[in-house]
């Protein structure tokens, strides 16, 4: 990722919208911030529910996980084929079937009461849901004059990043009014609206443009049935264990089969899917390992400090005032994303993103037993506005150089930038958790061998815990028995907060080392630059009289 000056043009996805009043304007940005709140709050409201939904589906914990499986291994890759569908058949068709075909899906959730079915739908509704942001962003875009679309990309991709936290803030009271179908019935409600707003506020119709070639029908479901079974490894792996469960690895070696065979069929392809040999390019390179690093450690929010509160005993309903506090610094992280704009130095975002994500996480990293949600307001804050600058840092970045290179590559970068956030953000989830288990079972082991009952101290604390049950208990030994019971729940407590401190200093760390690779590559491409400057300014000038002869002497097609 650059700091350089970049220039940013409009966005090419469609022409510029015609002159409209400020009430159109308005009308159009409203419509683009229900679409968000709808593609939103219809993925996070079930994955950041899964111990509710389990319980109405009566399914277990890593049964409920296939829910949020289903739901990426469909979304990931609908964005490129959808995006390509919008292309070659029109805005008009392809919003008169994405949001109907989306409330359908809804609907149809309110009628799941058993894990299959519910499965089913969460994988179809992956797929209607994709489009959603395409629409978001168009909508945002058109509600700003010609000249100022960059400012309508910025705030639609930071309405997206609302429907995250809000989903805990509503989730508790959905669940308690209509348990499972709580959370589905503002789905339905959302998508009903969006389908009344699309047709009250529409877009302006585009050309089309030939956009699917034969060699599809062979290579996107190579490419989506690899990422698929990526999802499923890296969804299921921490739950069922990565080296215990066989059928994870053939998933995984059939995914890595499958992707080696579409890149071998697209490279040969005169018009391939997605332009790999662009994505092998150095910016495209530094472009897509920057989203997996930021991606990765911005894991920390979800499986470090909310899974470290759920450890501690608080649910969501507990923990409003921190996810408004999230949603505050999110929206805070594109507020200063916009003010950066006129300057046109992106590049900076990043870098200030990597500082306030590796202070939030030292900041996280001494937490006790007695941490509370109040604890990680700042911290929490802080690491929202890192991961909303990054996106708008990245998306601005990616978006200009897509521009300068003549509009050939949007669809690949599309597919690129919107897949690969939510595949990292996978990757991230994954290493975190399995980090978190790894660190857990290291202290929780260490903790118990230190725990000897001819310890006076054990001891005393045995039978502290065994009086809270003199009044129910009068069997000394039930006493005893429900006393250890109850030592080794607070020796497990212990030991996983340790193991998010840990966590949170692998996440400080794993950032500092980013943060300084990318410093290193800057600075390299720096010293490049001055020399090819200090080269330029030293070499001898071409005297007049060569100059003249040079222009006077015939060329070889002459």
């Amino acid at each position: 990722m650059s700091d350089e000056p970049v220039v940013v043009a409009p966005t090419p996805a469609e022409p510029p919208a015609p002159h409209h009043s400020l009430a159109t304007g308005l009308a159009f940005a409203g419509v683009s911030l229900l679409l968000a709140l709808t593609q939103g709050l219809g993925v996070n409201l079930v994955n950041s529910n899964l111990t509710g939904v389990q319980g109405a589906l009566g399914a277990t914990a890593t049964e409920a996980s296939w829910l949020t499986t289903a739901y990426f291994s469909t979304n990931i890759t609908a964005a490129l084929l959808l995006t390509k569908v919008r292309y070659q058949y029109g805005l008009r068709l392809f919003v008169g079937l994405v949001i109907p075909l989306y409330l359908v899906l809804a609907v149809a959730h309110l009628f799941t009461q058993h894990l299959g079915s519910a499965i089913l739908v969460r994988a179809a509704l992956g797929l209607a849901a994709a489009p959603i942001s395409s629409l978001t962003v168009l909508y945002m875009v058109q509600a700003f004059p010609p000249a100022r679309s960059t400012y309508g990309l910025v705030l639609a991709f930071g309405a997206l990043q609302l429907g995250a936290p809000l989903s805990r803030v509503i989730s508790e009271d959905l669940l308690q009014i209509g348990q499972w179908q709580g959370l589905n019935v503002i789905d339905a409600g959302l998508a009903i609206l969006c389908l009344a707003a699309i047709n009250v506020v529409r877009l302006k119709p585009v050309p089309t443009q030939r956009m699917f070639a034969r060699g599809d029908l062979v290579s996107f479901p190579l490419y989506a049935a690899a990422l698929a079974l990526l999802c499923v490894v890296l969804t299921q792996g921490r739950l069922n264990w990565w080296s215990d469960t066989p059928w994870l690895g053939a998933c995984l070696a059939a995914s890595a089969a499958l992707f080696g065979l579409y890149v071998v069929i697209e490279l040969q392809r005169h018009k391939p899917l997605i332009d790999l040999r662009w994505l092998a390019t150095p910016f495209m390179l530094r472009f897509m390992a920057a989203i997996l690093l930021f991606r990765v450690v911005l894991s920390e929010q979800t499986v470090g400090a909310v899974g470290l509160m759920n450890t501690l005993g608080f649910t969501n309903d507990q923990m409003h005032v921190l996810f408004l506090w999230v949603a505050l610094g999110t929206a805070v992280g594109f507020g200063l994303a916009l003010l950066s704009i006129p300057s046109r130095r992106f590049g900076v975002l990043g870098d200030i993103s990597l500082l306030l994500i590796i202070t939030a996480a030292w900041m996280d990293g001494d937490a006790t037993i007695l941490t509370r949600p109040h604890d990680l307001y700042f911290s929490q804050t802080l690491l929202a506005v890192a991961s909303s600058m990054f996106l708008a840092s990245a998306m601005l970045q990616g978006f200009s150089n897509v521009i300068a290179g003549g509009l050939k590559n949007m669809i690949s970068f599309i597919a690129v930038f919107s897949g690969g956030q939510a595949l990292a953000s996978l990757v991230g989830t994954a290493w975190l958790s399995t980090l978190l288990a790894d660190r857990q079972r290291l202290y929780y082991g260490q903790l118990v061998e230190s725990l000897q009952l001819s310890d006076p101290q054990v001891a005393l604390r045995v039978a502290q815990l065994g009086g809270a049950y003199a009044s129910s208990l009068n069997d000394s030994a039930a006493r005893g028995g429900a006393a250890l019971r109850l030592l080794g729940q607070q020796v497990t407590q212990q030991a996983f907060v340790l193991a998010y401190n840990d966590l949170f200093h692998r996440v400080a760390l794993v950032s500092t080392l980013g943060f300084l690779v990318f410093a290193g590559v800057k600075t390299h491409r720096w010293h490049r630059a001055r020399s090819s400057a200090a080269e330029a300014s030293s070499a001898p000038p071409v005297s007049a009289p060569a100059s003249a002869a040079a222009q006077t002497r015939p060329s070889p097609s002459s």
